[in-house]
C-alpha cells in the first residue's frame, strides 16, 4: 500500500472514530436509543463538533436536522438531505427479518461491485454499522449499514469533502433512528 493511500486511510479512521464519539455522546438525548454497552458516562462531545444552523425533519423512522440551504425529501422509510447535485445526506429504515450478518454482507458486497474500502466497523446509535467508502460516477461516498429491530438501516453521505464538511457532518451527528 502506497504512502498516499496509508495516509488517506489513516485520517479516515480518525474521522470516523471522532464521528463515532460525537453521534454516542448524542445519542443519550434520546429516550428510545439503546442504552450503551460500555460502564459509565458517555464521552463528551469532540471540541470541534460541527453545529448547524437548521430544522429538524420527521418521518416515521427517522429524524435529521436538515442544515439551512440543503433541501429535503421524503424516501421509502426515510429521508434525503442534498445540495444541488454534489451533496447529499441519506438515511433509512426498511425491511424486516435481517440479521447483522445481512448488514455486513450488504455492505461488503457493495464494497466489491463499486470498488470500495475494506469493510469497516462502528458502533453508532446502539447499534454495529459495517460501512465502507466508494466512488460511484465521479462522487465519493461512505455507505454505513445496520439491522434494528429486524429491520435494515442504512446511512450514506456523499460528497467530495463528505468527511470534514460541516453541514454533512452536524446532520449525520443528528441523526435520529426511531
Amino acid at each position: 500500500m502506497s504512502l498516499k493511500k496509508t495516509s488517506r486511510w489513516s485520517f479516515l479512521i480518525l474521522v470516523f472514530t471522532l464521528v463515532a464519539l460525537m453521534l454516542i455522546a448524542g445519542c443519550g438525548s434520546d429516550d428510545s436509543a439503546a442504552p450503551s454497552e460500555s460502564s459509565g458516562d458517555a464521552p463528551e462531545p469532540a471540541a470541534d463538533q460541527p453545529s448547524i444552523s437548521g430544522e429538524r425533519h420527521e418521518t416515521d423512522n427517522v429524524s435529521m436536522i436538515i442544515a439551512d440551504g440543503w433541501e429535503v425529501m421524503d424516501i421509502d422509510g426515510g429521508l434525503q438531505a442534498y445540495k444541488g447535485m454534489s451533496r447529499a445526506v441519506e438515511v433509512w429504515v426498511r425491511g424486516s427479518g435481517m440479521s447483522d450478518d445481512s448488514a455486513r454482507e450488504s455492505i461488503e458486497n457493495f464494497a466489491s461491485s463499486y470498488n470500495g474500502t475494506d469493510v469497516q466497523e462502528i458502533n453508532m446509535h446502539g447499534l454495529t454499522f459495517y460501512y465502507t467508502t466508494f466512488d460511484f460516477s465521479g462522487m465519493v461516498q461512505t455507505k454505513f449499514s445496520a439491522v434494528k429491530d429486524g429491520q435494515k438501516v442504512e446511512i450514506t453521505l456523499a460528497g467530495e469533502d463528505h468527511l470534514t464538511d460541516e453541514d454533512t457532518q452536524g446532520m449525520f451527528s443528528s441523526i435520529i433512528l426511531k
